[in-house]
């Protein structure tokens, strides 16, 4: 059976062209998207959409889980054409709570996984977005890690055992760590420990090294991450050129201002008329190797010159 999306619009009585105004939630989980969301509303007004006279929006950034779906649902109420999401948690939540408006994901790690799209060449369903590739990344992640450090022998790897592409990077880790030669410790997020009590848990000399996963619980809390990898000492890898900006020492991953631009793209198609459930699932257009470059210096470490040399961006 073929999906209807109905469009809804608003009309403005004081725009004398007529123009639609046109209302979008962005629904986001973890600070670490905020550039995604930057890249998006930048495009969109490169593409004609300018707020307070074709479009509003409404933008929550939210950390717990459980708190998606009330904020998703007030959000259908309040009448949006289109959801803008960023993490699989909060995709998969839109998409639990409709299958007429749009949905866009600015970062997923794993649609088809997600039982959110068919199928990657034309989505099938209301959602389409930008695939992050979070599951492949990990392991090269780890790779760049064991490069940057290479006496590092035991690396924790947080993550939600039910989270999908938190589960699908590890994985992933796993099967690069055999080859590299080292053991992945799992430190599992769940009820009882939280994603800060699973941080603090991470010390030497249990692990002498870390990999954030690709849970978005994780991320939503990266600054616990952060401080408990420079406390104790530990080389680390995290996803992107944002986290690396907030004290990662590297990150290999999307840049996220650009994919927020390539999302904006989808969604004014979708605006336009084109329906979601044709447009293709797309990759990043840009990824990036970052360095922090002072990072290495509070953990005490010397990075090969080599790998400094490949990096898109160090960071003082």
């Amino acid at each position: 059976m073929a999906l209807v999306v109905f469009s809804l619009w608003r009309f403005n009585p004081d725009d004398p062209s007529g123009k639609n105004i046109y209302k979008i939630g962005i629904v986001v989980r973890g600070e670490t998207y905020r550039p995604g969301v930057d890249g998006f509303r930048k495009k969109m007004r490169e593409l004609g959409y300018e707020e307070e006279r074709n479009v509003d929006y409404d933008v929550q950034f939210i950390e717990k889980r459980e708190d998606l779906a009330p904020v998703i649902r007030r959000m259908l109420a309040d009448g949006v054409d289109l959801l803008h999401t960023y993490s699989t948690p909060a995709t998969i939540e839109a998409y639990a709570e409709t299958k007429a408006v749009p949905i866009v994901f600015g970062s997923m790690g794993d649609p088809l996984a997600s039982k959110t799209v068919r199928s990657l060449q034309s989505s099938g369903t209301n959602v389409t977005g930008v695939n992050s590739l979070s599951s492949p990344l990990a392991a090269k992640r780890l790779e760049f890690l064991i490069e940057a450090a290479p006496q590092v022998k035991r690396v924790a790897f947080p993550f939600t055992p039910d989270d999908i592409p938190g589960r699908a990077s590890y994985d992933a880790a796993l099967a690069a760590a055999e080859k590299l030669g080292v053991e992945i410790i799992p430190y599992y997020i769940s009820k009882e420990r939280t994603a800060k009590d699973t941080a603090l848990a991470i010390r030497r000399p249990d692990v002498d090294g870390m990999v954030i996963s690709s849970d978005s619980a994780v991320w939503a809390n990266l600054g616990v991450y952060v401080a408990q990898a420079l406390a104790q000492k530990l080389p680390f890898a995290v996803f992107d050129k944002d986290m690396v900006a907030r004290g990662g020492l590297l990150g290999y991953g999307p840049d996220y201002f650009v994919t927020g631009g390539q999302s904006a793209v989808l969604a004014d198609k979708i605006l336009k008329g084109q329906r979601p459930t044709d447009l293709p699932i797309e990759v990043p257009q840009k990824l990036l190797l970052v360095i922090n470059l002072r990072t290495a210096r509070l953990i005490g470490i010397s990075l090969p010159e080599d790998l400094l040399e490949r990096a898109d961006l160090l960071i003082e």
